[in-house]
């Protein structure tokens, strides 16, 4: 978005914090009104890609784009192999974008508005789902003689023993492991800006004991209270790790593993509500426990519905 400038010019640098915030573009405005970081970096990601792909050089250029601007790009986008899902998050990003230029009168018109979108299926969630022997090989593979491999073994534990999105852990502190009632459990900040209370496995407790334990050694006190649990050891530093850190500290597990090479952390979440549903947990409990709103989208994740061991392949003869 750098064609939408958050000041025209070094002189309003010479302006009241009151003033500078009236001289905020509309486009500013609109993205910084959401309160997560993802979803503002996939929609800036969004408009930064239509800016790009139509070589707008001002905001008067973009805010008088027509529809058969999206169509192209919509099309360009298909074209060069996005997922259904990734062009319908991008029209909705300039959708929404444009509807906030229009509700401020900046722009004439919503040309999103009327375009085509692809469809997307809501009835299945494609990341697929992990055999136990398959979390088993993850989970057995980090070096728990390192520092390092105690943090990664107890976050792989996260993942699979809470069902998490990827980027929740990178939230948790210290003081979120804790207990209620006996039960230990997690508190993770979770989308929304909502809170999560979350009962965790006594194999999952103790990997993250036995991180916590090491690291109270090295850091005492520094440790404890609001320090972020899961810190990136390798260049010293006290700070959370980043959403990307998490990301390919998974796929390195992965592919150590040797999984397939779709196998992403949203995996972990997918094998965590199947394999609770298969075990006949109640499907309103598991819903709970990963924080979904609709109990429809947790079934959505539920792999027992197409299980590829049960084909009719296996059985017929020739």
């Amino acid at each position: 978005m750098s064609i939408v400038p958050i000041s025209r010019s070094s002189a309003l640098a010479k302006l009241s914090p009151f003033e500078q915030l009236a001289n905020i573009s509309e486009e500013r405005v609109w993205l910084a009104n959401f309160t997560s970081k993802q979803t503002r970096d996939t929609y800036k990601n969004a408009i930064s890609d239509l800016i790009e792909f139509l070589e707008l050089r001002s905001a008067d250029e973009l805010r008088a784009i027509d529809r058969a601007h999206i169509i192209a790009w919509r099309d360009h986008l298909m074209e060069h192999g996005a997922s259904n899902s990734t062009v319908v998050t991008r029209l909705s990003a300039v959708s929404s974008m444009f509807q906030h230029l229009c509700e401020r009168q900046v722009a004439p018109k919503n040309p999103v508005s009327g375009v085509k979108r692809p469809k997307v299926s809501s009835q299945t969630v494609k990341t697929p789902a992990l055999a136990t022997h398959q979390v088993r090989a993850m989970l057995d593979m980090p070096d728990t003689s390192t520092l390092q491999g105690l943090r990664d073994c107890a976050l792989l534990h996260v993942y699979f023993y809470a069902g998490t999105r990827v980027s929740e852990p990178c939230k948790l502190r210290v003081r979120d492991l804790t207990e209620e009632q006996g039960v230990p459990v997690l508190d993770f900040a979770v989308k929304g800006g909502k809170s999560l209370r979350v009962g965790i496995h006594p194999a999952c407790v103790q990997a993250i004991h036995a991180y916590m334990e090491v690291m109270r050694a090295e850091q005492g006190e520094a440790y404890s209270g609001d320090a972020w649990m899961f810190q990136a050891i390798m260049n010293g530093t006290d700070g959370p790790m980043t959403r990307l850190q998490f990301y390919n500290l998974f796929k390195k597990y992965a592919i150590k593993a040797g999984l397939p090479v779709d196998t992403v952390p949203h995996s972990a979440r997918a094998t965590f509500i199947t394999e609770a549903l298969d075990r006949d947990h109640p499907s309103d409990a598991v819903q709970k426990t990963v924080g979904h709103a609709s109990i429809t989208t947790t079934l959505a994740y539920d792999k027992r519905r197409k299980k590829v061991k049960d084909s009719a392949s296996f059985v017929v003869r020739y």
